[in-house]
Formats: C-alpha cells, structure tokens, sequence
C-alpha cells in the first residue's frame, strides 16, 4: 500500500519501537518484517550489573536542592520509564509523576529491543546532550526500586560524567513531594494495566488489577483491544511478530480505503489512501468492530502512527481510546508473552450501530480547508512538513504511485526523523521525549508551538505519530492535518517544485 520504496529497509527492520516517515508498509515490505527484525536487531545492549552500593548516594537534602535550584551544573535525572515519569504510579508507588526539575533518563533506552537504522546511542546521545549534561555536570541519578538509577549512572560514567550520585526516591513520590505530570498522561497506557485486561479477556486471569479496574471498570464488555497496521492479520505482523493476547486485528485499510479520487490521472498514479470521512467511519467501520459511543478501545500494535491514525479517528467520535505506551517494545521489556498462534484470531462482534449519529469532537484532527485558513493568514497558525529532506526539496514524491514532488508554500519543515540520527520525537523505546525536548526541537525548526501547528507528510500517518505523541505531553496546540502532501497536490493546489517554481497539477 504505502511508503516509499527506498526506505522498505528501514520500515521492514522496526520493531516495536517505531517507523521513520509517515506511510505503511506495502504487502512486499510487510513479509521482510519479520526476517529483518532478527537480521538487524542489536547484538549488545549497553545494560551494565551496577548496583546502587557502586556510587556515592545523595541525601534527601541535596535532592531538594537540586528540585528547587536553577543551576544549570546540577541536574536531577529520572530513570524510570517513562510513563512513570509522565503520571503512572507503577512500580508499587503510591502517586504517578517526576520529582520537580528532573529530567528523564530511563534505564530501559540502554537494553530495550531496537532495531532502528540509527545506532541506539544516536537516541541516548541526543537526550545526555539537550538536558545539558556535560562531563563537568553534577548529577543526581533518582529511581523508585533501587536498580535502574545505578545502571543510569554507570552508563554516564562510561560517558565521562564522573560527578554522579544515586538516591532511591520511593519515600519522597509515596509522599507526593513536589511531584509534576502531565494531564494527558494517560493517552497511553501501561503494559502493566494493558496485560490485566488481556490476561482476562483471554481467560488467563478471572480478576483485573486494581489500576485496570480504576480505567476501564469491573466489567470488560465495553472494553476492545486493538492490533492495528496495515494488512489483513495473515499479511501483517499479527501473527508473524506476535501481537497483545486479546486483540483484534484492524488494517488500515479498512478507514483508509484505497480509493480514485483524481480519475483523470494516469492509472499509475490515480489510487490514494485517504483517511474516509468521520461518518463513513461512524457508521460503517465502526459497527463492523463492535466499536460503539460507549466503548473502551485500547490501540496495541508494532507501531504507534497507525494508532495515532486511528486514535484520533475514534476520540473524534468521543470514543474512549488509550494506546498502548512503547508499542510493543515496553511490552517484550517486561516479559509478556506475544500470541502467535493462527487458532487464536480474534474475530471481532459486530453490532448495529455506534449509537449517535454526531461527531463529537470535530476538531481532534484538521482537514484541507483548515490547511487553507492557517495559510492565507484566516487562521492563526502554522503549517509543519515533517518529510524527508529529499521531499521537502522536490526531489522525489516520497510514494512510488504518486508522482507530484515539491512543497507547500508557507509551510515550515520539521524532520521527524532520518537514517543518521532516529526519531525525533520519540525516545529509542519507542515513548515520547519530554515536553520541553519536543518545544526546543520544533522551536528550532521555526515552528512556535504556542500556537496551533498542523503536522502533515505524505498522507499524514507520521503527523499522526508527532501529534499524538506532542499531545500526550501536554502539548495540545500540535495536530495532525488529516489529508497531507498526495491529496494536496493532486487536487491542483499551487506548490513549489524543485527548481523553485509555483506549479500546480493540472
């Protein structure tokens, strides 16, 4: 279906933790998924058996000090996972979110499975280098079981940061001492509460855990686990990588149908993947899944744009909808289990309707004519590309089936990512990077996040990715522009081509 051929290498090895650009794979990319996974797939981690008893341990005192100072030599570093760090109280901990002031380092970037193209490091170098670690530095290393904030460390001593101290902070966040979070923490769920609710539905467990209860209820009725990505469950990773127990396989196909919108293109170049309408998918898709007003979705897959995608599809609805956090690369970090096998499909339960015939939140994702507004100056905004250099250039379409390169002018260009250096917006286990990480990157690109940015490639699945994962952070003027650079251009908008001119199909 999607995604431009020269980066089939690169698309075919992620794993659970993310993809570069904005299309899916094709039927050809999706079967080397599985091979490539375990040709690329680091051979090494960067885990070390340090132990907290290896490092100077800080005070209670010096720890505050370093949560109430403006000093940019101390820095405090949260090396938890991430959704601790956004809000989850995980790892028995009786409050969710990050000391004041701290900043993330989690210990699972240094040993989760990643197959990327960048090299791992590219990912933990960029993070020691924007939260303005230096070797002349004085750290303070913080965890909540007495583990992971010692391997941070050492991993910083292999880096030269010599001033490192440990301190176990589980008596300070049961306390809840000057504790931050995000309030749209809970875009994402844990594999924690994720594995509760699969272990039911699937009979492994005849009780939820008492955080799942607290989300989705005692009872699981209304409550629907999602594999999503491209390709019927035989064509796609469903049962060759392995998805969540539980989980029903939905192709992206299926809400953006393969359709001719421009007919008078040649035939090789005339078939789109758009994003069907919000009723269509209402009262079609929907339906066909079991998906009604009243249900729970929770999105699960080996990528997180094509929940994105679908994410805001049905909070668009008003459908209560999580993903997943991590992908699956969280998930295999803890130790679950992955199903396989072809005799436990899921077959989805249809119903008769979705129960209300409004959308409920229109504006969750922007379409052509709010493009339109925030270009000629109607609307208060901006317009971000995050395409590859080469399309942003008008170098190539990005697509083998499109053939219109250029971009649109009055846009911005943000990278999501490239070969050399990962994602952007993502930590290397596939989570989002800190709110003040993704406002100085996108700041950088000239991009003022104050404001309503509209995020768009190709057909936006990485739009989708960026703005689910910047709304997560509390970062909620970021949005995904629904139709993107192949519905633009083929429909006759001016845009600028590689020689610099203004042109327009015709």
């Amino acid at each position: 279906m999607k995604k431009r051929l020269v980066a089939s290498l690169l698309c075919a090895a992620m794993t659970a933790s993310m993809v570069i650009g904005c299309g899916s794979q094709t039927n050809s990319d999706s079967q080397e998924t599985s091979s490539s996974q375990k040709e690329t797939e680091e051979s090494a981690d960067l885990a070390n058996d340090a132990e907290m008893e290896d490092f100077e341990s800080a005070t209670p005192e010096q720890v505050q000090e370093f949560m109430n100072d403006s000093d940019e030599n101390t820095v405090l570093v949260d090396a938890r996972p991430q959704e601790a760090y956004s809000g989850w109280a995980l790892e028995g901990a009786a409050n969710g979110g990050h000391l004041k002031n701290s900043q993330l380092f989690s210990a699972r970037w240094l040993d989760c499975e990643y197959a990327d193209a960048a090299p791992r490091e590219a990912y933990l170098e960029r993070a020691i280098e924007d939260q303005g670690i230096t070797e002349d530095s004085e750290v303070i290393v913080y965890d909540y079981v007495g583990d992971q904030a010692a391997h941070v460390a050492q991993y910083f001593n292999d880096q030269g940061i010599e001033n490192v101290s440990v301190f176990q902070a589980n008596e300070m966040i049961d306390m809840g001492t000057d504790l931050e979070s995000y309030e749209n923490y809970d875009m994402f769920l844990p594999t924690e509460i994720v594995k509760s609710i699969s272990d039911v539905k699937t009979g492994k467990e005849t009780e939820l855990s008492e955080d799942a209860k607290a989300i989705v209820g005692e009872n699981l009725d209304n409550v629907i686990l999602v594999d999503v990505g491209w390709g019927n469950a035989k064509e796609s990773s469903y049962f060759s990588g392995g998805h969540v127990p539980g989980a029903v396989h939905i192709n992206t196909d299926s809400y953006e149908r393969p359709r001719v919108y421009v007919p008078e293109k040649r035939s090789d170049y005339a078939k789109e993947w758009r994003l069907i309408s919000l009723e269509e998918f209402r009262d079609d898709l929907c339906p066909q899944y079991g998906i009604t007003k009243d249900s729970i979705v929770i999105l699960t897959g080996r990528d997180t744009s094509p929940q994105g995608r679908l994410g805001f599809m049905l909070r668009s609805l008003g459908v209560k909808t999580y993903a997943m956090s991590g992908a699956l690369t969280a998930w295999s970090y803890n130790g679950y289990e992955l199903d396989t096998d072809e005799g436990t499909l899921v077959i989805p339960e249809s119903v008769d309707g979705f129960g209300s015939d409004t959308i409920a939140n229109p504006d969750e994702i922007l379409w052509m004519d709010d493009i339109k507004a925030i270009l000629s100056g109607e609307v208060e905004g901006q317009v971000a590309d995050n395409r590859s250099e080469d399309e942003w250039n008008g170098e190539y379409s990005g697509y083998s089936y499109h053939d219109l390169a250029g971009r649109i002018e009055g846009s911005v260009w943000c990278l999501q990512g490239d070969d050399e250096n990962g994602e952007y917006f993502d930590n290397v286990d596939g989570t989002p990077r800190t709110q003040a990480e993704l406002v100085a990157y996108m700041e950088g690109c000239g991009l003022d996040t104050s404001k309503t940015v509209a995020f768009f490639c190709g057909d936006s699945w990485g739009a989708a990715h960026i703005a689910y994962f910047c709304q997560s952070v509390d970062i909620n003027t970021i949005k995904e522009w629904g139709n993107g650079w192949i519905p633009w251009s083929n429909e006759g908008n001016e845009f600028i081509d590689h020689n610099g001119n203004k042109v327009q199909y015709d």
